[in-house]
């Protein structure tokens, strides 16, 4: 059937049986792409994550047909530290988007940045998340930079794959109720008597600063990137800009 409004499709979480269906899109999903943009997957993998490792959403059109899924893997690609990598916690709770695909006639609707929100709000509370995708794969990167992540590295990963790796965190756990406003409270409290020092910080931070300019991704070779990424520059999307590289100084 012809596509129609993203309103009419059906989401749910995915279970064993649909593996294959998962498999086939998948398939279709990366005809004519090769390795250096997408990871082939065999249906093996996708039938652990179904039975545990992790978890599929799926979108299904009126007919029932899987039109998109998104993939949600607890923990690590094995040989990957993401951790050691980017300076986690040791015990830091880590899982990982690892892999989404829209059937061709619902490309160009924004499914895949649908697919990173629900993910992401699927997570765990306070979870690392990070995700690779080639830098010869626009689409896969700037989805997630729409998304709230960040570039943070650039590595070789999946034998030798040039694959950036982005990085966000999941929402932190709801606290409990009246805490945020015992919080305020007591912020309240401890700040009488400062009225003074609290402007003549406020005024300083007011000034203008000069800032280290920010360098256009498409405009910086790989190598580079790799350089100033491993001293702490990330990949953002700025407006009126596109993706870019900020500085250490602008990316904490």
């Amino acid at each position: 059937m012809s596509p129609g409004t993203l309103g009419c499709l059906r989401w749910r979480r995915l279970g064993p049986a649909d593996r294959d269906r998962v498999h086939a899109l998948h398939l279709r999903a990366i005809q004519g792409m090769g390795p250096d943009q997408v990871r082939p997957e065999y249906p093996e993998f996708f039938g652990a994550l179904l039975d545990g490792a992790g978890l599929i959403i799926g979108a299904c059109d009126p007919d029932g047909a899987l039109v998109a899924y998104g993939v949600l893997q607890h923990g690590p690609d094995p040989g990957t530290r993401p951790d050691l990598w980017l300076d986690w916690p040791a015990g830091a709770r880590i899982q990982k988007l690892a892999g989404s695909s829209v059937a061709a006639e619902y490309r160009g609707q924004r499914l895949q940045r649908a697919l990173i929100r629900r993910r992401v709000a699927l997570a765990e509370p306070g979870a690392h998340l990070y995700a690779t995708a080639a830098p010869s794969n626009p689409a896969s990167w700037r989805s997630l930079l729409h998304e709230g992540f960040e570039i943070r590295r650039l590595r070789r990963v999946y034998g030798d794959s040039l694959r950036y790796l982005l990085a966000r965190r999941a929402a932190p756990r709801a606290e409990p109720a009246g805490a945020v406003e015992a919080s305020m409270a007591a912020k309240a409290s401890g700040s009488a008597g400062t009225t003074g020092a609290v402007e003549a910080a406020e005024a300083v931070e007011a000034a203008p600063a000069a800032r280290p300019a920010v360098l256009p991704l498409d405009g910086v070779p790989l190598d580079e990137q790799e350089r100033l990424l491993a001293q702490g520059w990330r990949g953002r999307l700025l407006a009126g800009a596109g993706g870019v590289l900020v500085p250490p100084e602008d990316a904490a």
